[in-house]
């Protein structure tokens, strides 16, 4: 090759063009444009993906047990709903009911929403001894003007409006329940008198012995059958 020749190829061709080592350096293929600057890919890191299943799994074991525990709790709440006594309003309404459905059509009738203020056997002894003293109300003591004295288990305490025939005269229904219901309590809760046969007080006082065996004995069986139509 003359020096012309040679000036004018070294004028048109890179000088590295003439160099073997650089094209065994550079890759054959062309990088794409959106790969020549992403960044390196870091190995995952296997620790960090168990702790995540772990927190995983135990998120759904604490909802689990909370939800059991909810439901538990629920359950516990309607069975003792379930198993609770009625309230006093409704335990009166219950009592009432009772002493009505037993006593009806007997003057005594209109006294059992007072009876049913008071505690169960005590009202069940109210029903009972006004049945046998008085038969509900049928046969009374009465004031001079002939009024009622609402006095229907031979009470011989003096009322509000004194004594007749012998026995207290009260000024209303309400008056002798609560006159003759708290003697009862007294009996009944003080002296534990929770039975007709230890009633028979009511009837004899501390001593039978002005009353025949025959009378007394009817006495308690009477009481007994009445009174535990409310009790039982």
């Amino acid at each position: 090759m003359n020096v012309e020749l040679k000036k004018r190829v070294l004028e048109r061709v890179p000088v590295f063009a003439f160099y073997k080592p650089f094209f065994q350096i550079m890759p054959h293929q062309k990088t794409p444009k959106n790969q020549q600057n992403e960044p390196e890919k870091k190995p995952v890191n296997l620790t960090t993906v168990t702790l995540s299943h772990n927190v995983f799994f135990g998120i759904i074991l604490s909802l689990g047990m909370v939800i059991t525990g909810l439901l538990y709790g629920a359950c516990w709440r309607t069975s003792t709903l379930s198993i609770a006594p009625p309230s006093q309003p409704d335990r009166q309404i219950v009592l009432e009911s009772r002493v009505r459905k037993v006593v009806a059509g007997y003057p005594i009738e209109t006294m059992a929403p007072y009876i049913a203020t008071h505690k169960k056997t005590t009202a069940a002894f109210l029903v009972g001894i006004a049945k046998k003293e008085s038969n509900w109300g049928k046969r009374i003591p009465r004031s001079e003007d002939g009024a009622d004295c609402y006095n229907y288990w031979g009470y011989r305490g003096e009322g509000s409006r004194g004594m007749a025939m012998g026995h207290g005269c009260f000024a209303s229904p309400e008056e002798a329940i609560g006159v003759v219901g708290g003697r009862l309590d007294t009996l009944i809760q003080e002296y534990k008198f929770d039975t007709p046969a230890e009633l028979i007080v009511w009837k004899c006082g501390w001593s039978c012995d002005g009353h025949s065996s025959k009378s007394v004995k009817k006495w308690i069986s009477d009481v007994g059958l009445y009174s535990g139509k409310i009790k039982n």
